[in-house]
């Protein structure tokens, strides 16, 4: 009988620990990743392809859109969510910790007032982000569930990219 994500925490822990024995240089673990938008039809919507995937992101009618996906902001609060949950993933089968459940809601403030010419005090970014974690771990020791905390706080990629100054080179 499948225990659903515990069983999955055990394989990934196997395939994990053969990866890197198969390249243990970590070097060899480099890579570049990419994604490409384009926007070339009436509806404005911007696909976004990652390797063989497709999304859309889109506007509300206030900017013009259709509500069709959605928004630059809200798919950095679903990347960083990602992130974030698989981050617990990947710790949880590398300390041994048997989950059955992880949720990660990401929340941010966004004003995009600036963009219609409007005068406002708020940051023309997302700001004062927020993951809401809650993890299910029947049987599992608290002390253990907060090491876990602790090291996924430090080790998710994607929320110290967040957190730190980064920079980004735009070349047209």
């Amino acid at each position: 009988m499948s225990r659903g994500l515990r069983d999955y925490l055990v394989q990934k822990r196997a395939a994990m620990r053969a990866a890197a024995e198969a390249r243990p240089d970590g070097a060899q673990w480099r890579d570049a990743v990419e994604a490409l938008v384009v926007a070339d039809d009436a509806t404005g919507v911007r696909k976004l392809r990652i390797r063989d995937w497709t999304f859309v992101s889109d506007s509300g009618p206030a900017f013009g859109g259709w509500s069709l996906g959605p928004s630059s902001p809200e798919l950095l609060c679903g990347v960083v969510a990602t992130c974030l949950a698989h981050t617990y993933e990947i710790m949880a089968a590398t300390l041994e910790v048997p989950l059955d459940r992880v949720e990660v809601r990401v929340t941010a403030n966004n004003n995009d007032a600036a963009f219609l010419g409007l005068a406002t005090d708020d940051p023309s970014l997302p700001w004062g982000m927020t993951a809401h974690v809650s993890v299910d771990a029947e049987g599992v020791a608290p002390e253990r569930l907060a090491e876990l905390h602790r090291v996924v706080e430090q080790r998710c990629p994607l929320t110290a990219f967040v957190r730190g100054a980064q920079s980004l080179r735009v070349v047209v």
